[in-house]
């Protein structure tokens, strides 16, 4: 037999091995080596002026924690680092791994212990490729995960940081870097300790302490099925209705929803309210004004809400009394009356200061707690209560904007303004304008949006402020921008990004395949061909030729037929067109918008002439990863219409049409590389005695035609 072998490989699926349980403590050398790493690719830890600091040590920090009643990390041996002011606010050690572990579609979790001088985030960044990328480096950064809380200074924290990615992506290294804060007003260097990384499914954090403490552990679901706190509302007196839904997974008691806020002013009249599953159960509210990382409920001896409070209201407490007490407007509640979730309004602080504040919402029985009640005979988690965390912003009608540029401005795009304590309306779009200095061009602005913009972006586990870029690509032609409406929520900084004429360099789009160019109706030199196959049974994508329908009606892959073979243009972010060898670059697939017959079983994709697409079709496609056939890697996905994510493709009656119904593994595509048209050379049959793999790894005798892995190679047998 021959072989053709190929001198590059893009985007084919390669098998990938079962997730195991990584780990590395520093006890022994469980770990290929270590080193400095930084993002900023001008970092003198790039550039090679600067070495970093880091060694695994003895752990002199086997302290007993007062609250934990133990030692939080009692192991023998810990890695330092020095954390370098010259780095950047992603400058961390790099742990090179003994075996890869694949990210995958399926949400892992990412532990780390962190032992740092001062407070602050953590960030993990993985280094590794992608399996179908054989010319990919293995330090191609692939996640990024950050904390979204407040790392407690002095003090052992077990970190875990959800990952997860198309799958097909091999883990290398992990970046620890254990302050991601900007170390733009650091005047010395600091050191951290790093131990007992872990990659597995455990969501949990195995040291429990921190702000707004609950009763129960934040991964502690429902022990009955019958009750269920389903959401948060907040209305403004004369207002609409501000909800707030949890997910309905995981069904936890507790729900950190601080991500979402709610919009409130200074002074206004409010009523909070919650949406349960269940009755015989009292609502309660808190709001920390004092933004301390803990709620205070304090009342008075006849049960009335105590000046300084952190509770807002509720509607039933009754002390030790479960039978006798009243809400906090003070109405007696006695009997049935009891049986009530409905909370009294209550005002916002005239003199409240605008920003963003921690409120909760708990539903338990009888019980100011903030935390939740504890006693086994009436306890939060036996009763099916719950408590959901959101923010509240309180503000004011205008935000406060202001630039922070150099070698040009930001302006009001309105009115030509500069952005000097500029007034916005709150919560409304905002058009900007680059106004770059003689020699100067921009790459873009960084939006740093929230409250107490100059100091910490977390204070006491609450998000304080937070930054969004906007690249060049995104303004118009006039270099303006809409900054959304969603980003003009308090106080508001706009940094251009401004650069030296003539540097710009426009970022590559991703592609998920490798793509091709058509240069004046020719398919460029070096063009890379795939198989599309579709189902369970794997029906082959051809050429329909004169047809009005692409037949679904072969299963055998014949990689010299032309008519099966398939290439790509375009990119992830606009989409794609798909062509055939065999039709040429002058027909693309094209299919139609309306979705004719039952659930689009009348509506094919056919290949049509790229200069004549029928009335109301489109060439252009997206992709999405499907595990509907046992694999999540990048040659299994779904296909659909840009614009429509419904539009999924189907085998209907054996048929290339639609289901836009929903997406199974009849919707499910396999597409493989096949072939590169310019750079095939002749294998002789001495290769016959090396070991031969098909496409899912299985070792076969290779006596087909097809593509095989062959001494590590891929190969074509002719």
């Amino acid at each position: 037999m021959k072989y053709s072998k190929f001198i590059a490989l893009a985007a084919f699926a390669l098998p990938m091995v079962a997730f195991a349980q990584t780990e590395v403590t520093f006890e022994n050398q469980d770990y290929k080596s270590l080193g400095v790493y930084d993002t900023w690719e001008g970092s003198p830890f790039r550039t090679g002026k600067l070495s970093g600091n880091y060694a695994v040590i003895d752990n002199h920090l086997q302290y007993v924690d007062e609250q934990l009643g133990v030692a939080p990390n009692g192991s023998s041996k810990i890695l330092a680092v020095q954390r370098s002011r010259y780095g950047s606010n992603t400058f961390g050690v790099r742990v090179d791994l003994n075996e890869t572990f694949e990210l995958t579609p399926a949400t892992k979790y990412l532990h780390v212990k962190v032992y740092r001088p001062y407070g602050g985030r953590v960030m993990v960044v993985g280094l590794g490729k992608r399996t179908e990328r054989m010319d990919q480096s293995p330090a191609t950064e692939q996640f990024w995960a950050m904390s979204t809380k407040d790392i407690a200074a002095d003090k052992w924290q077990d970190v875990v940081l959800p990952i997860k990615g198309n799958g097909g992506i091999d883990i290398y290294s992990l970046v620890v870097v254990p302050d991601c804060e900007s170390p733009h007003n650091y005047t010395e260097d600091a050191i951290c300790y790093i131990d007992d990384i872990k990659v597995n499914d455990d969501p949990s954090s195995e040291l429990v302490y921190g702000y707004y403490q609950t009763s129960m552990g934040e991964d502690q679901l429902y022990t009955r099925n019958d009750r269920r706190l389903n959401a948060v509302k907040l209305q403004v007196s004369g207002g609409s209705v501000q909800t707030i839904t949890a997910p309905s997974s995981p069904n936890t008691v507790y729900v950190d929803m601080t991500a979402e806020q709610m919009l409130v002013k200074p002074g206004e009249t409010v009523t909070a309210s919650v949406a349960y599953t269940g009755s015989w159960m009292h609502a309660y509210t808190y709001i920390d004004y004092s933004n301390d990382g803990k709620f205070n409920a304090l009342v008075n001896d006849d049960l009335t809400i105590a000046e300084g409070s952190d509770l807002m209201a509720f509607s039933f407490y009754g002390g030790a009394d479960n039978d006798n007490g009243i809400n906090s407007a003070g109405t007696r509640l006695t009997g049935q009356s009891r049986n009530t979730l409905n909370m009294p309004s209550f005002t916002i602080p005239a003199d409240a200061k605008p920003g963003l504040y921690r409120m909760r919402y708990k539903v338990d029985w009888n019980s100011i707690d903030p935390a939740g009640s504890v006693d086994q005979s009436n306890s939060i988690l036996g009763n099916g209560g719950g408590i959901i965390d959101v923010m509240i912003n309180v503000h004011g009608d205008y935000c406060n904007v202001n630039d922070a540029n150099r070698n040009g401005e930001v302006l009001s795009a309105a009115d030509g303004e500069r952005l000097v304590t500029y007034q916005a309306p709150f919560g409304q779009d905002f058009r900007i304008k680059m106004n770059p200095e003689n020699g100067f061009e921009y790459k873009g602005v960084i939006v740093k949006y929230g409250y107490n913009l100059q100091g910490d972006s977390v204070k006491n586990g609450n998000v304080q402020w937070q930054k969004v870029f906007f690249e060049r690509q995104q303004f118009d032609e006039n270099d303006e921008i809409v900054i959304p409406a969603e980003y003009m929520c308090g106080d508001v900084e706009i940094e251009g990004l401004f650069i030296e004429e003539g540097t710009y360099e426009e970022p590559q789009k991703p592609t998920r395949y490798t793509v091709t160019t058509v240069e004046d109706g020719n398919f460029a030199d070096g063009t890379t061909w795939y198989t599309i196959q579709i189902g369970q049974q794997g029906y082959v994508l051809s050429n329909n030729g004169s047809a009005s329908y692409i037949a679904l009606d072969n299963t055998v892959l014949d990689l010299e037929n032309e008519a099966q073979l398939w290439c790509f243009t375009g990119n992830d972010v606009d989409g794609y067109r798909v062509y055939n060898m065999q039709a040429g670059a002058q027909k693309v697939l094209a299919s139609p918008v309306e979705m004719l017959g039952s659930t689009g079983s009348s509506s094919f994709p056919t290949l049509q002439p790229v200069d004549a697409l029928p009335a109301g079709y489109t060439d252009l496609w997206n992709f999405e990863n499907s595990s509907d056939l046992g694999s999540s890697d990048v040659s299994h996905a779904y296909m659909y219409e840009v614009g429509y994510p419904s539009h999924k493709v189907n085998n209907r009656d054996n048929r290339l049409a639609f289901w836009n119904g929903g997406a199974d593994s009849g919707s499910t595509l396999q597409i493989y590389f096949a072939k590169i048209t310019t750079a095939v050379d002749f294998v002789t049959a001495d290769k016959a005695d090396a070991a031969v793999y098909d496409l899912t790894g299985r070792r076969v005798n290779g006596t087909e035609k097809g593509v095989y892995i062959v001494g590590g190679k891929k190969v074509l047998v002719k």
